[in-house]
C-alpha cells in the first residue's frame, strides 16, 4: 500500500508514524509525507507520480 500525507496537514500533526498505524493491516506499507497542502495530486503532481511509478515497479 502506498500512503502519501501532507506534510503540513492533520496526519502530520496528530501521528507520528502514520506508516505504522497502516501497518497493522497491510504487509507491504510505503510512504512519506509530501511539501504540501491538502491536495497532494494537484500541489506537486511530480513528486505523486513519482512514488507512484516507484510503488508500482
Amino acid at each position: 500500500m502506498l500512503f502519501l500525507w501532507s506534510q503540513r496537514g492533520q496526519v502530520a500533526k496528530l501521528y507520528d508514524d502514520p506508516l505504522a498505524i497502516w501497518r497493522e493491516w497491510a504487509d507491504d506499507v510505503r510512504g512519506e509525507p509530501v511539501p504540501v497542502g491538502h491536495f497532494i495530486p494537484e500541489e506537486a503532481p511530480e513528486e505523486t507520480t513519482r512514488q507512484l511509478l516507484d510503488f508500482l515497479r
